[in-house]
């Protein structure tokens, strides 16, 4: 089955220039924002165990070697949250780099839409909860995860 029909999207759009090809850091991770509509908009956040900073972060994950951006960003959802059914995926188009010991860390960022609002955690959250645009913004810990959820949140609200 191919990323696509796994995705189940109905649009993806990827950043010009984005291929296969590019010279890759040491590291490639993918952020998923997880996104209900409805009366209005909801955002999913995940909080991680105390023993590793009990912080409130989008969905995150590592890519593994030889593994594509999209085959990662699917692995991750099902993953951490169970969900394998989304309705519409963006490219946030707001990919960024930083040092993490000696690596070079190269994330991509995404949005994907989800109609369900139960989910199954991992061993790697404790909790989850769904949250308007204000709420989840003040909860990230980190400015790079602020600015994707205000780039998807402008974007849905042009």
């Amino acid at each position: 089955m191919s990323v696509a029909q796994r995705l189940n999207h109905k649009n993806l759009s990827l950043a010009p220039g984005f291929t296969a090809g590019f010279e890759m850091a040491d590291v490639m991770k993918i952020q998923a924002i997880l996104y209900r509509s409805g009366d209005s908009i909801e955002y999913l956040l995940l909080k991680r165990p105390e023993e590793r900073g009990g912080y409130w972060t989008p969905i995150t994950g590592h890519v593994e070697k030889g593994e594509k951006l999209l085959d990662a960003l699917v692995r991750e959802i099902e993953e951490e949250t169970g969900i394998t059914n989304t309705t519409y995926t963006i490219d946030l188009r707001v990919p960024f780099k930083y040092r993490q010991g000696d690596d070079e860390v190269e994330e991509h960022a995404f949005a994907v839409q989800v109609e369900e609002r139960d989910i199954r955690l991992s061993k790697e959250h404790t909790e989850y909860e769904w949250l308007g645009y204000d709420e989840a913004y003040s909860r990230l810990r980190w400015e790079e995860h602020r600015t994707c959820l205000r780039v998807l949140n402008d974007m849905i609200n042009l």
